[in-house]
């Protein structure tokens, strides 16, 4: 199926997967809207793409549904809503408090909700697709990652129940491993990472990543630009590496 003319919302497009895939949409044809906190990359890749900028905080209800109207207002309908948006917090349970545990629910399933909730009438109109990525190691958490791990859980159960309550529009489930230059280690503790790596590699962990090692960032958005262009609804997919660890970008 042709992207050329498809009007796409992503929420969480400043840098990463979303900003990726956002350029890789515009290059296939598509109306992209790259919305996120920061206003300035977001500004920048819609400079580049010949796309529009949204702001938009997916904590604030009404910036989730103020996002989607200009969408809608500037392109004239939505076919698409991608959500790459995610906080993956590095922190042992046990010391995982309130702040923690609420900023990552917040931001990785509610938001997720108040955006769904908006762009549903617009989705429904136009029969289209919302798609949520995740990650291909929820069913076996990372040590230190378990407060992500458990939102991306949550995520992933209410992506059924979307699909349960509109099978009108196609929910898509995108587990994503590992992959390089998405930028949510900058906050990691390096000491607390330093400690837990020593423990990863023994119980198995670094080799569920893929056949090849980490993704790149054009690699992820790639595939999942693949699942916005398939002929047939995708409900969930899991997407790693190549075998060979010199396989191209794309």
């Amino acid at each position: 199926m042709t992207l050329s003319g498809s009007k796409i919302l992503i929420v969480g497009a400043s840098s990463g997967i979303g900003r990726s895939l956002g350029v890789q949409a515009a290059a296939a044809g598509a109306r992209v809207c790259f919305a996120a906190r920061r206003t300035d990359l977001i500004a920048q890749a819609a400079a580049e793409t010949g796309g529009l900028a949204v702001a938009c905080d997916v904590r604030d209800e009404r910036a989730c549904r103020t996002v989607v109207e200009k969408t809608v207002e500037e392109f004239g309908g939505l076919d698409i809503l991608v959500y790459p948006t995610a906080i993956d917090v590095m922190i042992r349970l046990a010391d995982a408090g309130q702040t923690a545990w609420t900023d990552t629910m917040a931001t990785n399933v509610i938001g997720a909700a108040l955006v769904t909730a908006a762009a549903l009438p617009h989705l429904r109109a136009s029969g289209g697709r919302a798609v949520y990525l995740s990650a291909s190691s929820i069913d076996r958490p990372l040590p230190g990652m378990g407060v992500y791990a458990a939102s991306k859980g949550a995520l992933e159960t209410m992506i059924r129940g979307w699909q349960a309550e509109h099978p009108d529009v196609a929910f898509s489930n995108v587990r994503v491993g590992s992959a390089l230059g998405t930028g949510v280690t900058d906050s990691w503790d390096r000491s607390l990472l330093m400690e837990l790596s020593q423990v990863w590699g023994p119980l198995g962990y670094v080799h569920d990543n893929g056949p090849g090692g980490p993704m790149t960032v054009e690699q992820a958005a790639g595939a999942v630009l693949d699942v916005l262009g398939s002929r047939v609804w995708v409900r969930e997919i899991t997407t790693v590496s190549l075998p060979s660890a010199e396989a191209s970008p794309m």
